[in-house]
């Protein structure tokens, strides 16, 4: 039981305060979640859009185009898919650095416009490659890998100095390698049996270098992002463009996969 006579005016205040502080930690912590929530909701619409259209337009390409993968008019096609699906890429993100960030407008549509064209690049590879089962592996590993370092990332408490060194010393130590692998090693081996072994040797450790390095970016990105959703205030367009460095991040650890499959496959056989 409380003791009227000890009970004061400051206690009073002192407990209405404190009382304050919680709902607001409370209010605080339930806004993040929300966002949390809203980032991975639009970033898990636009990876299930990218996989069904990606599947869809490579059957699509096998069905309608009579010429094989590895003909001339293949090799041409590929290359125009290429060329169309890399100006969609940048025209959209313009539009999307345009409507989202700059006039706080746009929804998951203009995002989606840049996943199309993200599709079409990997049904293109897929086409050219003439194995499907690559890209789908590729995906299944990259989305294992991808909610392994979003949970790593949940998890980090403090600044990410040190990740930002290490992934800065790979993407340094990858592009002397690839350097190396395109300007020098063609002439020191030229005539020598061993070129190709050696120039996907290399090549290989290239990409698993720019994969460590996509992989802790992504880790990076989601601190960033679980420290901006404890910001008041936080408007749907901000929950779409941190939607989108998620999504550019799977991304280029699924370009990196793909590559190492590729490799992997070429030295086997």
């Amino acid at each position: 039981m409380i003791d009227p006579n000890s009970y004061s005016p400051n206690d009073s205040n002192n407990s209405s305060s404190n009382g304050a502080t919680t709902i607001n930690t409370k209010n605080s912590a339930s806004s993040s979640r929300v966002f949390l929530a809203r980032v991975f909701f639009y970033f898990g619409i636009q990876l299930l859009f990218t996989a069904l259209l990606t599947f869809g337009l490579a059957y699509l390409f096998d069905y309608i185009f009579p010429f094989s993968n590895t003909s001339s008019s293949g090799t041409i096609f590929y290359i125009v898919m290429l060329v169309v699906s890399s100006i969609g890429m940048i025209v959209s993100l313009v539009v999307i650095n345009k409507k989202v960030l700059v006039n706080r407008k746009g929804g998951i549509v203009s995002l989606l416009f840049y996943s199309l064209f993200n599709a079409l690049l990997f049904a293109t590879l897929s086409f050219y490659i003439g194995d499907k089962n690559i890209i789908a592996m590729a995906f299944l590993i990259t989305s294992v890998t991808f909610i392994i370092m979003c949970v790593f990332g949940l998890m980090i408490k403090k600044a990410y100095g040190w990740l930002i060194g290490v992934a800065l010393g790979l993407i340094f130590g990858a592009s002397i390698i690839y350097l190396i692998n395109t300007f020098l090693l063609p002439f020191i081996l030229f005539g020598n049996a061993s070129l190709i072994e050696s120039y996907l040797s290399m090549y290989y450790i290239a990409e698993w270098c720019v994969l460590i390095y996509a992989s802790i970016i992504t880790i990076i990105d989601v601190f960033r992002i679980k420290k901006l959703s404890q910001n008041q205030n936080l408007d749907n367009s901000l929950a779409l463009y941190s939607s989108l460095m998620l999504y550019q991040d799977f991304i280029m650890i699924l370009v990196r996969i793909v590559y190492i499959l590729l490799v992997s496959r070429s030295r086997n056989n």
